[in-house]
C-alpha cells in the first residue's frame, strides 16, 4: 500500500496473507479505483417500492414456477 501513488487503483488482488498479494495499480480515474474496478465496487442503488420487501419479491418470482 505504501508504494501506491495518489492516483493509482487500490483494488486488492490475491490473499493478503500470502507474499504475492498486491494491488491493481492502474490509473485511478474515479476515487481510489480504476474505471473497471469502480464499476464493481460502486453498484447503483435499487429503490424498493413502499411496503415491499425482499421476501415478497422472492414469493412473486417463485409463483411463476408453481
Amino acid at each position: 500500500m505504501l508504494t501506491l501513488g495518489a492516483h493509482m487503483c487500490k483494488w486488492p488482488i490475491g490473499d493478503p496473507s500470502t507474499s504475492d498479494f498486491s494491488f491493481c495499480g492502474r490509473r485511478a480515474s474515479e476515487g481510489v479505483y480504476c474505471v473497471e474496478h469502480a464499476r464493481v465496487a460502486y453498484q447503483p442503488q435499487v429503490r424498493k417500492s413502499a411496503g415491499k420487501d425482499a421476501s415478497s419479491d422472492l414469493a412473486r418470482s417463485l409463483r411463476r414456477y408453481i
